[in-house]
């Protein structure tokens, strides 16, 4: 149940650093700060999520399980959300230059 909460947390964050590469960035900078401040908030929201949910129904997540995945998710999820966020404002960037006439 740990996995599966934790891969639905990841492709979310995702998602939206897809999202946020794609229209609201500027820059690379700025999508690969939003991207990761995006994943790491998804890991966050993740761990209260969950801890949430086992406090309401006991026995539904194991503690120990619980832990490794909310540390690996706030390793995946920045790295790979701002890596997501800056390759989709790339390329972005050689679209639309493509589209110059010069």
């Amino acid at each position: 149940m740990e996995s599966i909460t934790a891969l639905v947390a990841c492709g979310v964050a995702f998602a939206l650093s897809y999202y946020i590469g794609r229209f609201t960035a500027s820059s690379m900078l700025a999508a690969a700060m939003k991207g990761a401040a995006c994943g790491l908030a998804f890991a966050v929201l993740f761990f209260i999520t969950t801890v949430m949910l086992g406090a309401i129904v006991p026995g539904l997540f194991e503690g120990w399980a619980l832990g490794i995945h909310f540390i690996a998710l706030l390793i995946v999820a920045p790295l790979g959300s701002a890596g997501i966020a800056v390759l989709e404002h790339r390329h972005l960037e050689k679209v639309e230059a493509r589209r110059l006439p010069f």
